[in-house]
């Protein structure tokens, strides 16, 4: 019995329907069993661009293991160009010795003259997809140079761009009374609130991973229908697009990534559309996703409180979670001379911090006095930036040398170069921020500012809840004594939990 493998591919599934995968394999299958095939199995990537690698994870990739291990006799697809994208595929299909067979006919590859007409429609195949490459370069440089957004799918937290798009299209008016083109490109809710709440959780802290679960548990997808993931998170957090800019082409060199990574944000222009965030919040978490610091895999993170944070005080070292004689605790990562009860230290710690950011003076001692002032930033950036221009000008103009112009042109590059950096610096998100303002909005009651710092508290994940501890407070972990035991009340447990830890506050 002959075994065949049905592949299926399309470029664009623009609803995740797969509708397009549905009528392929329908056909397929018709044509095996009007030959009397076996299906031996499917083979479907869908919404995968004829240009993208088809490393592992693809289903292309496992047919070819699959025919090289000889489970397959034939391929079986609606049209050649589903599977012979240009003729490295071909030379990889014939290593595996399988025939292929189409809803137009059937190629022996086995054969001069199989291999010759395969070698055609491989050669046709990689010249449509150039083809297509080179129009869809120059459709997007055309829009970057008109200020619009990039077009193709659709972007996470927008609607769809129109057919036709241009800057002097009719307005829309925003919520804030602000006109913008009304060529589609606007906020989409609730992933435009998504999209800015991934902000700050990033910049209050927050890992990818984290607000990937927050995203998903909000019953959000990403654009083609599958949970996020914090490469998919990361990916939309680092597109210009949100802050209304225009990014630069991709490039090969940087492994296909936007080049706004590398650029000044005085660089990127600003594009005609509705943004969901300042230029300068994005800036903030481009360079915090490109600090060499976040590794892209970092492994397991904590999940307790104090993990990593509190240091022993025996040695310096850091304390990390574990359970000791099937009580959770704290113990030195370095050697077992110290642990303490993890549920009492979580406990005093929530306690301390709670009870610092219910206090009146929490706003005035918490807040930064020196936060940028954003708008003089960027009046003095322009006023910059224009400098530089001027004399490139006189450059150009002849009227100065480049070697006169030099020492010019540094001094002011090194201007910019620091408004930038307070920009970006502007952008960065106050980690107790929204503590502190419950507290505020809850009025002068100490008990009422409790319950509203505690209620707030209780909305954070761990890892801004780390976070916050992390800035407010150092702790030290000390042994109580030998011999010595915990009272049994609550109150008494607490005073002997504080005795055992040295606190300073930051």
């Amino acid at each position: 019995m002959t075994r065949a493998a049905l592949y299926l591919r399309q470029s664009m599934d623009r609803d995740g329907r797969s509708e397009g995968i549905d009528r392929q394999r329908a056909r397929c299958r018709s044509l095996a069993e009007s030959r009397g095939w076996d299906i031996a199995d499917e083979y479907v990537d869908n919404d995968v661009s004829a240009s993208k690698p088809r490393g592992a994870g693809t289903a292309w990739h496992r047919l070819i293991v699959d025919a090289k291990a000889q489970r397959v006799d034939v391929v079986v697809a609606v049209d050649q160009d589903r599977i012979l994208r240009g003729i490295g595929d071909l030379v990889t299909i014939l290593d595996t010795g399988v025939r292929i067979a189409t809803v137009d006919g059937e190629l022996d590859l086995t054969t001069a003259d199989g291999e010759f007409r395969a070698t055609l429609a491989a050669g046709l195949a990689r010249f449509e997809v150039r083809r297509k490459s080179e129009r869809q370069k120059r459709a997007n440089a055309h829009r970057r140079e008109r200020l619009l957004p990039a077009g193709g799918r659709r972007a996470f937290g927008y609607t769809k761009l129109r057919a036709g798009a241009a800057v002097d299209w009719p307005k829309r008016v925003s919520s804030d009374g602000t006109e913008w083109p009304d060529y589609g490109h606007e906020p989409l809710e609730p992933e435009a609130s998504a999209v800015r709440q991934g902000y700050a959780m990033l910049l209050a802290g927050a890992t990818l991973r984290s607000i990937a679960r927050a995203w998903n548990a909000d019953g959000l997808t990403t654009t083609v229908g599958q949970r996020f993931e914090a490469y998919s998170v990361r990916n939309v957090l680092a597109n210009p697009r949100n802050a209304g800019l225009v990014a630069p082409p991709r490039s090969a060199a940087d492994g296909g990534q936007s080049g706004a990574q590398n650029l000044r944000l005085s660089d990127l222009p600003v594009g005609s559309w509705e943004p969901l965030v300042s230029p300068e919040t994005w800036a903030a978490a481009r360079d915090l996703l490109a600090d060499p610091a976040r590794r892209s895999n970092p492994g397991a993170m904590p999940k307790t409180l104090l993990s990593g944070i509190a240091t022993c005080g025996v040695c310096g070292a850091p304390m990390k979670a574990g359970v000791i004689r099937d009580i959770r605790s704290y113990r030195c990562s370095a050697s077992p001379h110290l642990s303490r009860k993890r549920d009492d230290a979580d406990h005093f710690i929530t306690h301390v911090v709670l009870d610092r950011l219910a206090r009146p003076d929490a706003a005035e001692i918490l807040r930064r006095p020196d936060a940028p002032d954003a708008d003089r930033l960027r009046a003095e950036l322009l006023e910059a930036k224009a400098g530089e221009a001027n004399v490139l000008a006189l450059v150009g103009q002849g009227l100065t040398t480049i070697d006169a112009a030099t020492a010019t042109l540094r001094d002011v590059r090194e201007r910019i170069a620091k408004l930038e950096a307070s920009l970006t610096d502007a952008g960065r998100v106050n980690v107790l921020g929204a503590l502190v303002d419950s507290a505020e909005a809850a009025g002068d009651d100490y008990e009422a500012r409790w319950a509203a710092v505690a209620e707030a508290w209780a909305g954070l994940d761990e890892d801004r809840q780390r976070a916050i501890v992390r800035k407010l407070v150092g702790i030290v972990m000390r042994s109580p004594g030998k011999g010595s035991r915990p009272p049994r009340d609550a109150a008494g447990r607490l005073a002997h939990t504080e005795a055992t830890l040295a606190l300073t506050w930051h």
